[in-house]
């Protein structure tokens, strides 16, 4: 076993459903960005890479964090949802990127500006599973990980510390391209998280050792 990580059983989780009147409203945004910061590209970026339009979920415990989604991701997508339960915005869901929106995303990958997105997408297949599979749970041993400060992130962290972490206590990655090596301690995006995640799980498929969740706690 690596020394790095410690493997624990599956923790459970539980359920925090809103129970109220839910309210779903459409908004529109001719709003044109001719530029991106850290948060839009740390999760657009995903959507670009595997050519998809998936359903970015963002939480929105505060005032701060909707005004960050606003101004800086809200206007890079086509489909805006609010989502309200009794009155109260509980979320912002966003799909389909912006043609000008894309290609910022392309040139920045293209110029590495932030090293975690290459690392944490190592290849452009997502392995999705294609019947049962045994997954395992290790902890990473942040004492043996040398941390790594990226201008960056400290904006990435800011965001997810006052909307992820506060609103459901963490935020689940899906890594490709990785192993479970003893290599994989070096990864960028590990040593990076390392510096404000109070845990990091890998979540591993036990038959091939692809790791294929990473779960940032807060």
């Amino acid at each position: 076993m690596l020394k790095w990580i410690t493997e624990f059983d599956e923790p459970s989780f539980e359920c925090n459903n809103d129970h109220g009147e839910l309210i779903i409203e459409s908004i529109e945004t001719t709003n044109e960005l001719k530029e991106m910061g850290p948060v839009f590209q740390f999760f657009a970026s995903f959507d670009f890479i595997f050519e998809t339009d998936s359903l970015l979920s963002l939480p929105t415990p505060n005032q701060n964090v909707v005004k960050t989604i606003m101004n800086e991701v809200v206007p890079h997508y086509v489909d805006i949802k609010q989502i309200f339960i009794d009155g109260e915005l509980k979320e912002i869901n966003v799909m389909d990127l912006k043609e000008e929106s894309k290609r910022l995303v392309k040139d920045s990958l293209s110029n590495g500006i932030y090293p975690v997105i290459p690392d944490l997408y190592r290849t452009n297949n997502l392995n999705l599973p294609t019947g049962p599979r045994e997954l395992k749970h290790f902890l990473v041993n942040q004492e043996m990980i040398t941390p790594l400060h990226i201008d960056e992130t400290e904006e990435i962290r800011d965001f997810l510390i006052n909307s992820f972490f506060t609103d459901r206590g963490s935020i689940s990655l899906q890594p490709t391209g990785w192993k479970l090596e003893d290599n994989l301690k070096e990864s960028v995006t590990i040593r990076t998280f390392s510096t404000f995640a109070k845990q990091i799980v890998l979540i591993v498929d036990d038959k091939n050792m692809n790791v294929v969740g990473l779960d940032i706690y807060g």
